[in-house]
């Protein structure tokens, strides 16, 4: 969004809060705030023919936005041609380990549209091109498979500002405060720039799991400050909780913990929310300029077990793709899975191509 949206998010945002404090919500006891249906509302109200594309699923879980505290969502946008385990370990690393001081309650994935992934491959000859109904596609179907696809949405990134503008009166007007901040890779987030005030978003996410940053080498356990940021304030170590062994929801450190989820666990298409052996992560978050500015970075680290192979990318499964030109479709499917997301849905859309 443009520099005028950013300021009536903001603007929308501080009011909403405010509400929220003094505890105005029309929401009562019996009929609770919930995420769903906002975005339902919004999205099946456009009057574009592409809203049908992307229809909000019914969900067994549904998000409930909680009164007095800022509820944030996640914005991860990308072409995802194809969407890969690299995207996906970015997503739900993101979402169980922001930390509980951020309470983040959903994510948005947001598909760029056709005609940016034709320039984008311009000069590529012969390169893959999937149309955005099957990108999107391949991430629902993925999705659909792991606890935390219950509080997700793909959607097109092209008719975002338009939604956004809708949710936000719609907050506002229900006197809930709903925040939404940026989801994005290493390539955005980096000690030379950090691109700030996509779609009004003040607080930019990141982490290592699935691509290095250059400004940490550090791993889970390791309090080693990350390298400043050009035209950052220094780096600030979030205190959080986890339930620890002892059940008292506190280390003895006081130092935010999650629940420990290994490489496999992150890249498999089985992913569920089960338990397993406790971890120390690090989150830090730093300020554009001076403390207390309007742009944050938040950076979550991960462990070396943790993390996706770095050369995993959407241009390695185009490679993979283009040297199976002769495989069928079971074969092909074999070639991407562990690979690349919903790999026997994004095969049959190889084949049907050619």
């Amino acid at each position: 969004m443009g520099q005028k949206h950013g300021q009536n998010v903001s603007s929308r945002s501080v009011a909403a809060k405010s509400r929220a404090e003094q505890g105005v919500v029309t929401a009562t006891a019996t009929a609770p705030l919930l995420l769903d249906e906002y975005i339902r509302r919004v999205v099946g109200s456009s009057s574009s023919s592409s809203s049908s594309t992307f229809p909000t699923q019914h969900r067994s879980s549904p998000t409930i936005l909680e009164g007095g505290r800022t509820n944030h969502v996640l914005l991860y946008n990308g072409c995802f041609n194809p969407p890969h385990r690299g995207h996906l370990a970015q997503l739900v690393y993101a979402f169980r380990h922001a930390g509980p001081d951020l309470n983040v309650v959903g994510a948005v994935v947001l598909v760029a549209d056709d005609l940016y992934l034709e320039w984008k491959l311009a000069r590529q000859r012969g390169a893959l091109r999937l149309r955005q109904k099957q990108r999107v596609r391949l991430w629902e179907e993925e999705l659909a498979r792991i606890a935390e696809g219950e509080r997700c949405w793909v959607l097109s990134e092209t008719l975002w500002p338009g939604h956004a503008d809708k949710l936000e009166r719609l907050f506002e007007r229900d006197g809930v405060d709903v925040e939404f901040v940026r989801l994005a890779g290493g390539d955005k987030v980096r000690v030379a720039t950090v691109e700030h005030g996509l779609w009004g978003c003040r607080t930019v996410v990141t982490t290592d799991v699935s691509r290095p940053v250059d400004f940490y080498s550090g791993s889970v356990g390791d309090v080693s400050l990350p390298m400043p940021l050009n035209r950052h304030g220094g780096w600030k170590r979030v205190v959080g909780e986890r339930q620890g062994e002892d059940g008292s929801g506190r280390d003895e450190e006081g130092i935010g913990n999650e629940t420990r989820v290994t490489e496999s666990t992150i890249i498999s298409s089985s992913l569920t929310s089960t338990s397993a052996p406790q971890t120390r992560r690090n989150v830090w978050t730093c300020d554009h300029g001076p403390s207390g500015s309007h742009y944050n970075v938040r950076f979550i680290a991960s462990s070396h077990d943790e993390r996706v192979d770095p050369d995993l990318s959407s241009t390695k499964i185009r490679a993979i793709i283009a040297a199976g030109k002769k495989l069928d479709v079971g074969q092909l499917e074999e070639k991407l899975r562990g690979i690349a997301l919903s790999p026997g849905l994004l095969a049959r859309y190889i084949k049907e191509a050619r």
